[in-house]
């Protein structure tokens, strides 16, 4: 009887089945992760252009931005000395052509400074392009080691939960990438006149920004189901958390302000989203009858 109540006993291992186990998913992921970056090398400048995307879209925009101002600069000065030719801040005569001087606008290229940084930035790309790639067979050959010394309804939890999860860092993610790197990058292009400072796009700087912000808003959002399993376990209460709601919009702008150029506006973008999420997680807690432990009885 206590066998056929033992719901592993179909998947008890001794250390040495467990190691060889562990050993061919290991195998598994790394072919995986091979297969993924010859696929990534294969295209990684599209995949640059995706990444870099962001960054070519401010310096289009910062470079339009100036070429409106000097037109307007140009029409006002030629009221007051139609003599005035266009060349003083414009490449040519031809009212057509707007392109700017250079000393009067914004590369629209990005720059790699150092002699290595190509292949540093190829490997990089590849690496980490490859590694989301190949995530999903990653994690289900995990699952598979893991899940087999679960009991059926821990089993159940993990996957109830696991999709949310995963859900919300990717929205975090998107979030950052289309929204709160754009604009974070325009800051601090233009915080100073792109006339008197001569503003270099590096790509290594780029690509290290642009990974921090979209990965630390994807950890960020996160939060309602840090909150939920927090309620859920009994480590904090609901109505702890209410108690805290003003003092954690005194933390999201601060993390706002860390995570973004010091304005205002990208400041509130952060802040903005993760007290929306702290609402919800407070409005996810309601739904709990009271605290108890997530995976309850497990057996």
């Amino acid at each position: 009887m206590a066998e056929a109540d033992d719901p592993f006993q179909h998947t008890r291992m001794s250390l040495g089945e467990h190691l060889r186990e562990l050993r061919g998913r290991l195998v598994k992921s790394v072919i995986a992760l091979v297969l993924a970056l010859m696929v990534t090398f294969t295209f990684y400048e599209p995949i640059f252009e995706v990444l870099a995307w962001p960054m070519n879209t401010v310096l289009e925009e910062v470079d339009q931005d100036q070429r409106a101002k000097y037109e307007a600069i140009l029409a006002e000065e030629q009221k007051l000395d139609p003599t005035v030719p266009r060349t003083k801040y414009f490449v040519t005569d031809d009212p057509a052509d707007n392109q700017l001087q250079e000393n009067f606008t914004i590369s629209q290229r990005m720059t790699m400074v150092g002699v290595g940084d190509g292949m540093s930035v190829l490997m990089r790309i590849c690496f980490l392009s490859g590694l989301a790639l190949a995530m999903p067979v990653i994690l289900w050959q995990l699952w598979q080691f893991i899940g087999a010394g679960l009991y059926p309804k821990e089993k159940r939890v993990v996957l109830m939960y696991f999709p949310v999860v995963i859900g919300l860092f990717v929205v975090g993610v998107v979030f950052g990438y289309y929204v709160m790197c754009p604009i974070g990058f325009k800051f601090m292009v233009t915080v100073f006149d792109p006339a008197k400072v001569n503003y270099i796009a590096s790509v290594e700087p780029y690509l290290d920004w642009l990974q921090a912000v979209t990965l630390a808003l994807g950890l960020l959002f996160e939060l309602p189901v840090l909150m939920y399993v927090l309620v859920r376990v009994g480590l904090v209460q609901r109505k702890s958390l209410a108690k805290f709601r003003p003092y954690f919009v005194l933390v999201a702008f601060i993390v706002g302000g860390i995570l973004t150029p010091p304005d205002p506006i990208t400041q509130f973008l952060a802040a903005g989203p993760m007290i929306v999420l702290y609402e919800v997680g407070l409005l996810w807690t309601w739904f709990l009858p009271k605290p108890k432990d997530v995976l309850g009885d497990s057996k």
